[in-house]
């Protein structure tokens, strides 16, 4: 415990540790509702807080009631630096309490890619539902792209990372 002026308190990360496993729980014990609108992405696996057999599916408004999250960014895929708007990954598995030790990330064509849990607590990795200010649709790689802030943390702007930088995500998959 650090002492300032006569009081006890306890250390940042100790207090930030504590909120956050208890913001966790109290948002993850949140029933979650059925979508009303078009699903555009399902989490599988290990889940706490389902809304289906087995699974929570999501819509766009649904995707939106979650806290978001932006960053502008270069991408190996586009020409200039464009803005981002989601919801953090690590945000959305905590919503459905998921366990386990990786995600496997899956888009539309089948592509996948497995993400160790670990990088997905440490990483801002973003569920892209708004590609500067616009919802993304299919055709422009949407409706939810993964993505990290390549140009804040140039040690994510490399192969390894951007194989998992996936469009048209469909399923997240929790082992």
């Amino acid at each position: 415990m650090s002492e300032v002026r006569g009081r006890r308190f306890l250390p940042t990360s100790v207090l930030g540790l504590l909120l956050a496993v208890w913001s966790s729980l109290l948002f993850a014990a949140d029933p979650l509702s059925p979508p009303k609108g078009r699903e555009v992405l399902t989490v599988t696996g290990n889940l706490s807080v389902t809304n289906a057999v087995n699974k929570a599916e999501f819509d766009m408004d649904m995707l939106a009631a979650l806290p978001q999250h932006e960053f502008s960014t270069h991408t190996p895929w586009t020409e200039q630096q464009h803005h981002f708007r989601g919801v953090l990954l690590s945000d959305l598995l905590r919503r459905v309490g998921a366990e386990g030790s990786e995600v496997r990330a899956v888009a539309l064509n089948d592509y996948h890619h497995d993400i160790n849990r670990e990088l997905v607590a440490e990483a801002p990795l973003l569920l892209t539902t708004h590609l500067d200010g616009k919802p993304m649709k299919i055709r422009h790689k949407g409706p939810v792209w993964l993505m990290l802030p390549l140009s804040e943390y140039p040690q994510y702007d490399t192969k390894r990372y951007h194989e998992l930088l996936i469009w048209q995500l469909k399923t997240l998959d929790i082992r």
